[in-house]
């Protein structure tokens, strides 16, 4: 394993599930820091969930973190809540990626299932942000719809019928203007029966004919969630893409020494 150096559970405001990971490669400089958003459906799921996949990303130069939000059964209300949960974690991870000499102002969000709706909610946010750059996101197994006619699974639609309150179309990415977004890679199991491939795919044509970018790919035989372990075949497949989409990106990938340290 490369050197880099690590925090865990880091706070990043009052509630005990807001917290944050970083992984930095030894050497990694003037990238930007990849930030992951673990999936659940607001109801299951830990930041921990992805701490593989960011180790997974470090060990191949780029630094990440994970952010923990609160759930719905840990008290937030809709989605305005987790989106401002995940903001705020956004913010400390760069503040001490800044301090261990990182670019802290520059991110890539990246979500796992409903964690796409918040990279893809934080990215039109923080298009507004001078402070803060997203250069792009990765949605694996996003539902860019909320609406209950676009086959969505049942269970599915209850938990994003909390997240969206009465602001449905305002936290729908298929209703936000395609401008909004950075260049995006969506990737998604032609197996997922939480939310319909042909959603992802309807939503990538309505970003390109608006003449903005995005990449997408159906991966074969997976289902919903499939970057959590980046040693199967699900996680391997997801990183074929995400790395060399990471290369353009975020910069060049770290020149990490061989010898392990953590903090």
């Amino acid at each position: 394993m490369p050197a880099m150096y690590a925090s865990l559970k880091s706070p990043c405001g009052a509630h005990a599930r807001n917290h944050y990971d970083l992984f930095i490669p030894d050497r990694a400089e003037h990238q930007a820091l990849v930030v992951c958003f673990h999936g659940g459906w607001w109801n299951q799921g830990r930041g921990e969930d992805l701490r593989l996949f960011c180790l997974a990303l470090a060990e191949a130069g780029y630094p990440s973190a994970t952010v923990d939000f609160r759930s719905f059964a840990d008290g937030a209300r809709g989605g305005h809540d987790i989106l401002e949960d995940a903001r705020a974690g956004v913010t400390k991870a760069l503040e001490e990626a800044a301090i261990q000499g990182q670019d802290g102002s520059s991110v890539i969000l990246l979500g796992s299932g409903s964690g796409s709706l918040i990279a893809l909610n934080l990215a039109a946010q923080l298009g507004e942000d001078p402070a803060m750059r997203v250069r792009a996101v990765i949605a694996c197994g996003v539902s860019p719809s909320l609406e209950h006619g676009d086959g969505l699974a049942p269970h599915v639609i209850k938990a994003v019928d909390q997240f969206a309150g009465a602001q449905r179309h305002a936290v729908s990415p298929m209703h936000l203007r395609p401008d909004a977004f950075p260049p995006l890679l969506l990737l998604h199991g032609d197996n997922d029966t939480d939310v319909p491939a042909k959603l992802a795919h309807k939503f990538h044509l309505r970003v390109v004919e608006a003449d903005e970018h995005s990449t997408l790919a159906v991966l074969s035989s997976l289902g919903h969630q499939f970057i959590e372990n980046p040693s199967d075949r699900g996680g391997k497949a997801a990183l074929e893409r995400i790395l060399p989409f990471l290369q353009e990106h975020a910069g060049n990938p770290a020149k990490a020494s061989p010898v392990a340290a953590a903090t």
